[in-house]
């Protein structure tokens, strides 16, 4: 067991949950981003529904080869490193951007402390 796993479970769990409230609030939450991004709704629930895969399979992965160890695990650790990075960027870019308002500087700057741990996890593998 890696010394990383109890760091990388708490960097990766704000992803996990959000992936169990996307498929709770489902019609919400596509709603919202259709809106948000003009585009229909059907394209939104593709997305999301990608999205919410992401934010469940990643982080399962990253902690089971935190966990276990095995070298095997390496390559899908970091592609589900670069897929979270890729994905929160472009979350603090639609939704958390701070050229569209103050209000959002919080919300970037914990994006940017997330990327800073996904970062970190990366190279220690």
């Amino acid at each position: 067991m890696s010394p990383l796993l109890f760091p990388a479970v708490f960097i990766t769990l704000l992803f996990f949950l959000s992936g169990f409230e996307k498929i709770f609030y489902f019609a919400r939450s596509t709603g919202k981003f259709a809106k948000k991004i003009g585009i229909s709704l059907t394209l939104a629930q593709l997305i999301i529904s990608c999205a919410i895969l992401l934010e469940l399979i990643a982080p399962t992965v990253i902690v089971a080869y935190l966990y276990t160890g095995l070298r095997s695990l390496v390559p899908f650790f970091k592609l589900a490193l670069m897929a979270l990075a890729a994905f929160t960027i472009c979350a603090t870019l639609i939704y958390h951007n701070p050229m569209k308002g103050r209000e959002k500087y919080y919300a970037f700057m914990a994006n940017l402390s997330t990327l800073g741990g996904l970062m970190a996890l990366y190279v220690s593998a």
